[in-house]
């Protein structure tokens, strides 16, 4: 009895430690990429209409769902309130317009996202006015088409650069 009560500790135990939250990449140094946008406040929100998003442009901030979106590549537009959360936490979101993009450049942008699988969201976003864009927490970075290395660059400079960074 005294053996199977130490083992299931034991097994607990092994549990938590290979499912404890995982530190996320430091903070970059140095100058932010990226042009930067405006957040006039990051509290918590219920609806949509409540999120503050200019048409055409994905969120770099702002008032976000409770919820925040965990990283990895996405087949399907994502919420932004959950994104805008994620971004909050130091994550970085490529997003792109499906209809603007070729398949070079969904090829190069998921180089990148599986390259940082812990800190990057990939994901269409057919709302975009624009080809690509990658995001930070107040910094938005507009692209034509997918330079694999600025991607790159960007996702190095800027992950954790948040109110929150780390939190994953």
């Amino acid at each position: 009895m005294i053996g199977v009560l130490v083992a299931s500790v034991a097994l607990i135990a092994v549990l938590a430690w290979v499912n404890r939250p995982q530190a996320a990449t430091e903070p970059a140094v140095g100058e932010l990429m990226g042009e930067e946008y405006p957040i006039t406040s990051s509290s918590h929100v219920a609806t949509e209409g409540e999120l503050q998003i200019t048409p055409g442009i994905p969120p770099a901030g702002g008032p976000h769902f409770v919820q925040p979106m965990g990283t990895g590549v996405y087949d399907e537009p994502v919420p932004d309130g959950r994104v805008i959360h994620s971004l909050e936490h130091g994550i970085i979101w490529i997003s792109y317009n499906p209809d603007l993009v070729t398949s070079d450049d969904l090829a190069a942008m998921g180089r990148v996202a599986d390259e940082h699988g812990r800190d990057v969201i990939l994901s269409p976003r057919p709302d975009n006015s624009m080809p690509i864009a990658i995001a930070s927490w107040g910094r938005l970075l507009r692209m034509d088409s997918a330079d694999e290395d600025l991607l790159d660059q960007f996702v190095q400079t800027n992950v954790n650069r948040s109110p929150e960074p780390g939190l994953r």
